[in-house]
């Protein structure tokens, strides 16, 4: 199987879309020999943040000397980049023969998630990982992450609303279905949390036999923030750095440590592996010339986030949103924590068709909050115009956030800036 073969294969299973529960998945994986069976595994959930945590905790486990699979979504710029062992993407080869294999295996009508959760299993046993960082989907209990068995520990980042329709409408009821990742005997490390998920995870802790462990970031002291790295103070460990920008990713990061010495891993690896973790699409800097951040804010948890690293790190700048967003998510409380601080507001329709919302009706939820909006028929063109109006102004900074689906494109869009310098009416680079 060549390598597009292997991308349109899983692109067909997105037709199947989204179907809780483990019994499509355990057919599969039995049917694959049962990788799962065996693999020390940190299995990492949260409504936001549990990306970058999972990343933190693997490089640490690297930096430790073991050898550390990462399974994490959604795929921003490339499908491979999901499966990672020691920090390198899956080769295509590799990956190419995983899809033919495991979608060779799935008479059960299993989703894409499903089969690439198989593929990294399958991966992750066959190079034999000591340990793999497994983050979950959307939720827990039925997420098909969660048919992992030897689940060493399971860490809890933040929870709030999001995905009511398949998690729950209250907080309670979501909490209960990411503590389902709570395996009798594990380490539970979990973030700060509201009083009403903190016992939910508290209880499933005690009823599994599970230690409970609590990483508190108000524990973080001395945060310096800076453009280029972070660097800031925790629990007696001093000068702790990471490249991951705002002051989220310190609260991340001490949920990283607290999973770590849980697992009792020694501090020097974990300042290596704070300082050695790079994530794609978090509050990311892409172009210089202008100056062009990415970031994947889709939730109110996240834009409340970046609403932080705006008035942060930009200040005394103009700011251009190019948005696009997800009909199914919380677009009204993403727009109203972020809205307010752009000079103007480009709206785009994502690349994922049966989800968007288009930019028309995106652009008229924002004008609500900040008139100066238009409506592009394109992320081309909305790069394009932010960058010809970045260009001319130094003082102008030009952001796309929203969906993740629609950064790989923007990201495109944006390398081929030098293509429209002639047409900024003589602006320099």
């Amino acid at each position: 199987m060549k390598y597009e073969e292997a991308l349109e294969t899983l692109s067909e299973l997105n037709k199947r879309g989204i179907h809780p529960g483990l019994e499509g998945i355990r057919k599969l994986t039995e049917a694959l020999g049962s990788p799962e069976k065996g693999l020390k595994v940190i299995h990492v959930v949260g409504t936001n943040g549990k990306g970058s945590t999972a990343l933190f905790i693997s490089e640490i486990i690297e930096a430790a000397g073991y050898k550390c699979g990462l399974y994490s979504s959604p795929a921003v710029f490339d499908d491979r980049e999901i499966i990672k062992v020691n920090g390198r993407m899956i080769s295509k080869a590799d990956y190419c023969g995983l899809v033919e294999e495991v979608c060779g295996a799935n008479v059960f009508g299993c989703t894409r998630f499903e089969v690439e959760t198989a593929m990294a299993l399958k991966y992750f046993k066959d190079r034999e990982c000591d340990f793999a960082v497994v983050e979950a989907g959307m939720g827990g209990l039925t997420d098909a992450t969660n048919i992992v068995t030897d689940t060493v520990a399971a860490v809890i980042a933040p929870i709030g609303m999001d995905h009511t329709e398949y998690l729950g409408d209250t907080i309670e009821k979501i909490a209960a279905q990411k503590a389902g990742i709570i395996k009798k005997g594990c380490k539970v490390i979990s973030a700060v949390q509201v009083p009403e998920v903190a016992e939910v995870i508290r209880e499933k802790a005690a009823a599994e036999g599970a230690s409970y462990y609590e990483a508190d970031d108000s524990c973080a002291a001395k945060v310096k923030l800076g453009l280029n790295k972070t660097i800031f103070t925790y629990k007696g460990m001093t000068a702790l750095e990471i490249n991951l920008l705002g002051n989220y990713q310190v609260k991340n990061a001490c949920l990283a440590v607290e999973a770590a010495l849980a697992l009792s891993l020694p501090e020097k690896a974990i300042r290596k592996g704070l300082a050695n973790a790079r994530e794609s699409g978090r509050f990311e800097r892409i172009c210089d010339k202008p100056l062009f951040y990415i970031d994947g804010a889709h939730n109110e948890p996240a834009s409340l986030e970046l609403r932080e690293c705006i008035k942060t790190y930009f200040t005394k700048k103009k700011i251009i949103y190019i948005m696009g967003m997800l009909r199914d998510k919380d677009i009204k409380s993403v727009i109203r924590n972020t809205a307010d601080l752009a000079e103007c507001v480009f709206t785009v329709a994502t690349p994922n068709a049966a989800r968007t919302l288009s930019s028309f009706e995106l652009a008229e939820a924002v004008r609500e909050f900040n008139p100066m909006v238009t409506s592009l028929d394109s992320i081309e063109e909305a790069v394009e115009m932010a960058a010809m109006m970045a260009l001319s102004d130094k003082n102008t900074v030009v952001l796309a956030f929203g969906s993740l689906s629609h950064l790989k494109r923007v990201r495109d869009a944006v390398s081929n800036i030098k293509n429209f310098k002639s047409d900024c009416h003589g602006a320099k680079r």
